[in-house]
């Protein structure tokens, strides 16, 4: 029914029964798309709304080369993914001295000394225990830890997926490693105390 070309027509002229039709048939699936995309439900919510208010904006110059579904969701992966820049611009502004200053003194000694090596790799071992630490991060942290450890992709190709240049990038791993050895140490801190 939304591929005929009567319904398209009163779509484009923004006739308010065909919006409503299109709305209640796919606001649902659009925010179930959006959870499967790792969205969280209030997050969802904006985007679905960001989804809406964007092909509103572009309906009349809608020529129906692709269906509406296809259409809508095509606008929701965009949205996703300048929600995930937003985000990650944001993570990005976030000072590294901030980390410095939790490790080290003015004179450039360690506040708290690093474990012991062979106890950080015994801790190391666990993949649960990794995971945890993966979740920990946040989104923008964890896709470009994982893209350029996991998937071992280039720099450059990373930079183009995320959006960011090789400058942000480097402290973006920087940070995700950064988290990903103090939640290590830290499980590694609890194992050792559990053994006394």
């Amino acid at each position: 029914m939304f591929s005929s070309p009567a319904f398209l027509k009163k779509l484009q002229s923004r006739n308010s029964e065909a919006i409503t039709e299109v709305v209640q048939a796919y606001t649902k699936q659009l925010f179930r798309a959006s959870l499967g995309l790792g969205f969280d439900a209030n997050t969802s919510d904006e985007l679905v709304q960001r989804v809406w208010a964007t092909f509103f904006d572009v309906l009349p110059n809608f020529q129906a080369k692709s269906h509406v579904r296809t259409f809508l969701f095509g606008i929701l992966y965009n949205k996703a993914s300048e929600m995930r820049r937003e985000n990650f611009r944001t993570d990005v502004a976030d000072p590294v001295e901030e980390i410095m200053d939790r490790r080290f003194g003015e004179d450039g000694s360690w506040l708290i000394p690093p474990l012991d090596p062979e106890r950080v790799a015994m801790a190391a071992e666990s993949i649960h225990g990794i995971e945890d630490c993966l979740k920990g991060l946040s989104t923008a942290h964890r896709t470009a830890f994982w893209l350029k450890e996991v998937e071992e992709l280039e720099s450059a190709e990373i930079c183009n997926a995320l959006h960011i240049n090789a400058t942000n990038l480097r402290v973006v791993l920087f940070r995700a490693r950064n988290g990903l050895r103090e939640c290590l140490e830290a499980k590694a801190l609890l194992e050792s105390r559990k053994e006394k």
